[in-house]
């Protein structure tokens, strides 16, 4: 599908059919809005290990020079006990010169959306920053779905806290005697919206080998990785970017054991949306959460998928699920 508008072109490819050249200038055209190390082969591979070998790319021509792009990953996901396609919105950038044009920004998911219903996708989700998420629900029509919270386990705040020295030490000693003292409740999850964790969704999430680290601990696989968080005077934050099979009590052994594994972390952190909080974690308040941090949607076909999706308590969902950590 192509359209022409004021000496813009728009069309949708598939991974596949991109040229080396589209190729370098997307990666360009990433560099120069987000500052992200890309390149060809990372490119690549984020774009190509997932269940149909290819993603969709609606892209914005100008004199035959991509200025603008809007990304989605087709992903397997189970659907009250069915199998259905997804689209992972994860990426999308405008040029410097050509932002603004929010008629452009439109006809961009217009067309990828029509693409992607031809194609068997029948629900779109992202998590947005602040500024597209505010563009993506006046303009695409895409709807909340929940709010993405940050549980954590403190176990040195000093870092964090560099400038409330020693009141960060007595509050880090009180946070581990009420974690210590809580009351250890059996609460189980039931999700009945959940990404299928299969091998091809492995490579395609985690492509970053360096970055990534899956272990096993009694048939509890996780994934995690480490940070030096620059803005927190280096304090090394450990990420736990998945737990399956995913239930209050495997995520509180797997709390444990990157605790003590982890010798020099400071703070360990899971993103998602818990019915109940593990005894270990704790929550962190919202006013803390600099990100935006609500994932939205769109039903494409109305047919297959229905309002329970917009319930955020069917979902399992966390960082896996989005290519923001």
């Amino acid at each position: 599908m192509e359209q022409t508008s004021e000496n813009l072109s728009f069309k949708v490819k598939k991974t596949v059919e991109l040229s080396n050249e589209e190729v370098d200038q997307l990666v360009d055209l990433i560099r120069s809005t987000i500052n992200e190390k890309k390149t060809r082969q990372s490119f690549k591979d984020k774009y190509l290990f997932n269940t149909l070998g290819f993603s969709f790319h609606a892209l914005m021509f100008k004199n035959k020079k991509i200025v603008g792009c809007n990304t989605v990953i087709p992903q397997e996901f189970d659907y009250f006990g069915k199998k259905y396609l997804f689209g992972q919105w994860c990426e999308t950038h405008i040029a410097k010169d050509f932002r603004g044009m929010f008629s452009n920004f439109k006809k961009l998911g217009n067309i990828l959306n029509d693409e992607l219903l031809k194609n068997k996708i029948c629900f779109i989700y992202g998590l947005p920053n602040r500024a597209l998420y505010v563009v993506s629900k006046r303009l695409l029509g895409m709807r909340d779905i929940g709010k993405l919270k940050y549980y954590a386990y403190p176990i040195n705040l000093s870092k964090f806290l560099k400038k409330y020295y020693p009141f960060n030490i007595l509050l880090k000693f009180l946070i581990q005697i009420f974690l210590k003292l809580r009351f250890k409740k059996n609460d189980d999850y039931n999700f009945p919206i959940n990404k299928i964790n299969n091998p091809i969704f492995k490579q395609g999430r985690y492509f970053e080998k360096n970055t990534y680290h899956m272990e096993t601990f009694e048939n509890i696989e996780y994934i995690y990785k480490k940070e030096s968080s620059i803005k927190h005077n280096n304090a090394e934050i450990v990420w736990i970017i998945d737990v399956s099979p995913l239930n209050k009590s495997n995520l509180e052994k797997v709390v444990n054991i990157l605790k003590i594994s982890n010798k020099t972390a400071d703070l360990i952190i899971y993103i998602g949306d818990l019915k109940s909080i593990p005894y270990n974690l704790i929550k962190i308040p919202d006013r803390f959460i600099k990100e935006n941090n609500i994932f939205s949607g769109k039903i494409l076909n109305k047919e297959l998928i229905d309002e329970k999706i917009f319930s955020k308590n069917n979902w399992n969902v966390n960082s896996s699920n989005f290519d923001y950590k």
